[in-house]
């Protein structure tokens, strides 16, 4: 289809009402985009916490281990 320039053709300027909406819109995406950004977050701290825990509890068992085969060793040392 070809555009003749001899007819006028009318220009639609969006209303205050539609810019109105459409950023109500894009807040409303936001605030749950940060929301579940929020979730994330707090998930991903729990993990690293879990984390740091079974991390301080095998060290505090290697530690264990190895006081205990010191002991082992000055009881042979003694015996």
């Amino acid at each position: 289809m070809k555009i003749s320039y001899d007819k006028w053709y009318p220009i639609v300027q969006p209303q205050a009402n539609v810019q109105a909406e459409v950023f109500a819109k894009r807040v409303e995406k936001l605030d749950a985009e940060h929301a579940v950004q929020v979730q994330v977050d707090k998930q991903v701290k729990k993990f690293h916490q879990y984390e740091y825990e079974i991390y301080e509890y095998r060290m505090r068992q290697i530690t264990l281990n190895i006081d205990i085969t010191n002991l082992k060793r000055e009881i042979d040392k003694l015996v």
